[in-house]
């Protein structure tokens, strides 16, 4: 699982206060991280080890694919994909990127991605699961279409179902803070308070920026008689709320410009106005 460590990643892992007594840690094989699926641990890896820049530009990639992917935040992932194209095709011949590629292939990862934005909002549950199979057949993305699912069926009702379909979710990624809300919101709506805010303390735990997770946790809170801590979390979970529909909107936006060609052509025109107000400015034109 591990191998011994080169002298650059030795020096990379000192430096990041990984020792043990006076010998440098010898990090793990990163070919095996990658096949785990372990994506920040391979990251990290990969920048100890100093590996090839390509290598490491796919692996930030694939890591922000799987945050934005948790985040629900569908454009982003898509960005972050065609970034780990782009790093795919720059570093044809690294060998670890042929690991990487069979790890997180992404062909597959874009059928997933279209099949999770496509079935959102479906209602019919038999329908949905077939719909979501290329996302379920993925790694990075079965977790998000475990939840989908889920709260379909918590939207009608069938508590039960919703709740395993949330533990599956967890068990495929335990990083999946939006399923484990899910689960709390179920534990609030069976009188399990306590439960419930045990979940939202580790939702912030695994996101401290999720304003979902701040948001619920105060109402968990309040309803315990917890008012002063309740008020103090409702309040910063709508003040990440309110920067978080900034940044959606900001990369909706961005998305636009980046997809249209009308917009790309409109972003030329407004510059060459600016310009031209700068320079009529300078000459003393405008007042």
């Amino acid at each position: 699982m591990s191998d011994p460590a080169r002298s650059p990643a030795k020096s990379s892992a000192q430096s990041a206060g990984l020792t043990a007594a006076a010998d440098p840690v010898a990090l793990p094989d990163l070919n095996e991280v990658i096949r785990a699926g372990e994506w920040r641990r391979a990251l990290a890896v990969s920048r100890l080890k100093q590996a090839e820049p390509e290598l490491q530009e796919a692996l930030e990639s694939v890591f922000r694919f799987q945050e934005t992917v948790r985040a629900r935040r569908y454009p982003s992932a898509r960005r972050a994909l065609a970034d780990y194209r782009e790093a795919l095709a720059g570093g044809a011949d690294a060998a670890e990127l042929s690991v990487l590629r069979r790890a997180a292939d992404p062909d597959a990862l874009g059928a997933a991605l279209d099949a999770l934005n496509a079935h959102l909002k479906e209602p019919d549950p038999q329908v949905l699961a077939a719909g979501l199979a290329p996302a379920l057949a993925q790694p990075l993305t079965r977790a998000e279409a475990l939840n989908i699912q889920g709260v379909l069926l918590a939207l009608q009702d069938e508590s039960a179902g919703a709740r395993t379909l949330f533990e599956g979710a967890l068990e495929a990624d335990a990083g999946h803070y939006r399923a484990l809300t899910n689960l709390g919101n179920l534990d609030i709506e069976s009188g399990d308070l306590a439960g419930a805010e045990v979940r939202y303390r580790e939702v912030i735990r695994l996101n401290p920026d999720y304003d979902g997770g701040w948001h619920n946790l105060g109402v968990a809170l309040r309803r315990q008689g917890k008012m002063g801590e309740a008020v103090r979390s409702i309040r910063r979970g709508q003040r990440l709320g309110m920067k978080r529909s900034k940044e959606d909107t900001d990369a909706e936006v961005k998305a636009q410009f980046a997809g249209n060609p009308l917009f790309k052509g409109l972003r030329w025109v407004l510059i060459a106005v600016v310009v031209l107000v700068l320079f009529l400015a300078l000459r003393g034109a405008l007042t």
